[in-house]
């Protein structure tokens, strides 16, 4: 029968071929089911060559055996990988059924039973089996056309099997038997492979939106760069990290992003490991983000290949920490400050440190420390803020055209700007920039533009933190004990620099500094209670010796003064005791203007206060002054304007005066120039830097200057000690100078000088303005 040879040929062959798919297909996708469906395929192609074989040796068992076998072994294989692949367990009873069915064509062969006992227990088993795939199939086809296909192609190849011991004798219908198996076999191989193709592409697809759903969920950025580290892919979260957008990422390098010392090291780093092409985890990296400011990102990446094993690049992720390295920053930072301030001996210096610490580690544009002196807040100490800046902002009081500081319904002096308001406690409360501790912060500066107009009606707000271009701010009072002291101020041109955990950091410093502070107001003040109690026991001890002697000995010159002159008032000019009665008059005379110095010194004078315009005192005595002084020098007044009134004794001015003016005729050896100058001025924290023995609030001040010898260093300290004298023997008595300053502080003023050798001096008195009643009943007050 030539014909069953040619089918069976051409039947092995087809399904030779799916035997060969099934195997490639294994081996590239590595699934278990297709292992057993090239199992099943390859043992039905050895059935048709068995059945072929069979043909030329009829009479051979054996053979007729082995291709009974080779069906139900071929069945129960595909019957299971079919299972595997429809997520069905394997059915242990189908390998019962098939090992019973087995045994039975071996048994029925051997016994030489009717060729229908022999075949139709085996069509009816593979009958049952591909109907039974086939309905299998159709229960857990989703929408794959594919399925259902296959599913009614184990149906019909099931049915074709039954009918197979009946249609098979009839010679013309088994050819066309063996072509329809062919057909359904191999529709059913195929439709097998699409299935999985379906279900692999829509698990792959299932899997993808998985993946795209993790990363739009995830702050990670996720990112893929190729051999040359240029970036090919870029996932939307590089915009909530860097304020790019995907596609303004593509086409450039990690290093692109990065500050350029920062993309210098991270090179480095990186060519080594690509040059290795290993992974790397957590590299630290700090970026710039599109807005200016600095992001530090952990990055973690592995290599990738392409089939062919050649490096393409490196996936990887980045993710955001820069909240915890500037808590790791802030930690670090608390720490340096503390050690700064406990460490150091020199207040200003440490404070400098701070300052400098503060800008460098918290990366700001400027940074300045503003601490109380008197009634401003001018800045200590200042990093980074432009010249034009400190000049409009150092100082804070609120003036007047004519220099005069504003004060608010109880006398307290008003502060402008910001940082005035928060100095001064004027922020409103639960405003929406500032902090339960008096701090006040934002990442745009505009957003303060409402507060100076809240404030408007009281004072003046400058706005030169947003005139500069500065961004963010922030202002961190500094206290001691219940009362505001000074203030932190941070300024940075970029926005969203600030957080409310770096704020309450700063807060921390803040205190650090108000602690540090108290130590140092407590030192300097134990030192000058100390240096004025030793100054004070000193002038108590001379001033009552020198008191107490000259009022005794004024009681004596005033008999001496009294006899001279009843002496002269008897002798004519022409008698020869004349001469000498004048001698002891004028020598007691000038004993006599020795004890009032004594007595003014000791602050035992009698004083006749009264409201003088000093201007005109001064004016008054330029003759006299013009004498004393002698023709040589000259002598200018150069009075100033306005200048308020002052409650003191004329008597005392004339004294001043001509101390003043004789200690600088003294200063020059032979011609020179001595100028008067008079003015107002507020005690503030510049000033008082400079007159370091006045107190705050406005005074009139004198200075006398000269173009003398001036004073060294040594000399400057004792000037004011009683009886201390640079001149010779019988040529100064020491009490000019101290004279000068018991008048001064018993009118509660000050007095300063400023002199170098060489370079002249300049003597400085200041008495406080007068704004109260007329004047006090005359006495020793």
């Amino acid at each position: 029968m030539p014909w069953i040879i040619i089918a069976g040929a051409a039947t092995a062959s087809s399904v030779f071929v799916l035997t060969m798919v099934n195997t490639y297909l294994h081996y590239t996708y590595r699934e278990r089911f297709m292992k057993i469906w090239a199992y099943a395929w390859g043992v039905h192609t050895c059935r048709y060559l068995f059945l072929i074989a069979s043909v030329f040796w009829p009479g051979n068992l054996l053979l007729k055996e082995i291709n009974y076998l080779c069906i139900i072994a071929s069945a129960v294989l595909l019957l299971t990988g079919t299972r595997l692949f429809i997520g069905k367990p394997v059915g242990r009873i189908e390998f019962l059924i098939g090992f019973l069915i087995g045994s039975w064509t071996v048994l029925a062969l051997s016994l030489h039973l009717p060729p229908l006992l022999v075949v139709v227990p085996i069509f009816a088993f593979l009958s049952y089996t591909y109907i039974h795939i086939g309905i299998q199939f159709l229960k857990g086809a989703r929408e794959e056309l594919a399925s259902r296909i296959t599913g009614w192609s184990f149906i019909v190849w099931g049915i074709h099997q039954a009918d197979y011991p009946i249609l098979r004798p009839i010679e013309w219908f088994a050819p066309w038997g063996f072509i329809i198996g062919s057909v359904l076999a191999t529709s059913i191989a195929m439709g097998l492979v699409l299935v999985y193709f379906e279900r692999t592409h829509q698990a792959l697809k299932e899997k993808e939106e998985r993946h795209e759903q993790l990363i739009a969920s995830s702050h990670n950025w996720i990112w893929e760069v190729d051999a040359n580290a240029v970036y090919t892919h870029a996932s939307p979260q590089v915009e909530e990290l860097l304020g790019y957008r995907s596609d303004e990422v593509l086409g450039k390098t990690p290093f692109d992003l990065m500050p350029e010392a920062e993309a210098e090291r991270i090179r480095e780093i990186f060519g080594g490991i690509a040059a290795r092409q290993e992974p790397f985890f957590r590299l630290e990296n700090t970026n710039r983000h599109k807005d200016g400011r600095l992001v530090v990102l952990e990055t973690s990446g592995v290599p990738f290949y392409d089939s062919r094993g050649t490096f393409c690049g490196y996936r990887g992720m980045d993710h955001n920490i820069t909240e915890r390295k500037q808590a790791e920053i802030q930690r670090e930072l608390g720490k340096q400050v503390l050690q700064v301030l406990n460490e150091s001996r020199e207040f200003k210096g440490a404070v400098e440190e701070v300052a400098a610490l503060v800008r460098e580690r918290l990366d700001l544009d400027a940074v300045g420390i503003r601490l109380q002196e008197g009634d401003d807040f001018p800045y200590l100490v200042q990093a980074g803020f432009p010249p034009d800046f400190l000049m409009a902002e150092n100082t804070l009081i609120e003036r007047l055209p004519d220099g005069t500081s504003c004060r608010d319904e109880h006398g307290k002096v008003r502060l402008e700007c910001t940082c005035g308001m928060v100095l001064s406690g004027a922020i409103p409360e639960g405003h929406p920039l500032a902090t339960p501790a008096g701090s006040l912060w934002t990442n745009d500066t505009f957003k303060l533009l409402p507060l100076h107009d809240v404030r408007a009606s009281r004072t003046r707000s400058r706005s030169e933190c947003i005139r500069l271009g500065y961004a963010s701010l922030a202002l961190v009072p500094i206290r001691y004990k219940d009362r505001i002291v000074g203030l932190i101020q941070c300024n940075d041109r970029r926005k969203d620099r600030f957080s409310e955990e770096l704020i309450q950091h700063l807060e921390g410093i803040a205190a650090y500094l108000g602690s540090a502070l108290i130590r140092r107001w407590s030192e300097v003040e134990r030192l000058d209670l100390e240096k004025q109690l030793q100054q004070a026991q000193r002038m108590e001890s001379v001033g009552r010796l020198a008191g107490g002697v000259a009022h005794d000995f004024n009681n004596m010159l005033g008999v001496i003064i009294g006899h001279a002159a009843l002496g002269l008032m008897d002798t004519p000019p022409e008698h020869p005791s004349h001469d000498h009665l004048q001698a002891i008059n004028a020598a007691a005379e000038r004993s006599s203007a020795l004890t009032r110095q004594l007595l003014a010194f000791a602050r035992k004078q009698a004083i006749e206060p009264k409201l003088i315009d000093i201007n005109d005192a001064i004016s008054q005595m330029l003759k006299m002054l013009q004498r004393l002084i002698g023709e040589d020098i000259e002598l200018v007044f150069e009075p100033g304007s306005g200048i308020w009134p002052v409650l003191m004794d004329p008597s005392q001015v004339d004294q001043i005066m001509a101390n003043l003016c004789v200690n600088a005729r003294d200063a020059i050896t032979a011609s020179g120039r001595i100028v008067i100058r008079t003015g107002t001025a507020l005690a503030d924290a510049t000033y008082r830097a400079n007159h370091p023995e006045a107190g705050s609030g406005e005074y009139v001040w004198v200075s006398v200057s000269d173009n003398g010898c001036g004073m060294d260093r040594e000399t400057l300290p004792h000037i004011f000690d009683p009886f201390y004298t640079t001149k010779g023997v019988g040529e100064g008595t020491g009490l000019g100078l101290a004279t000068i300053y018991g008048i001064v502080k018993q009118n509660h003023g000050f007095v300063s000088v400023r002199s170098e050798a060489g370079e002249g001096s300049t003597f400085t008195i200041g008495v406080p303005r007068h704004s109260g009643a007329a004047a006090p009943p005359p006495g020793r007050w």
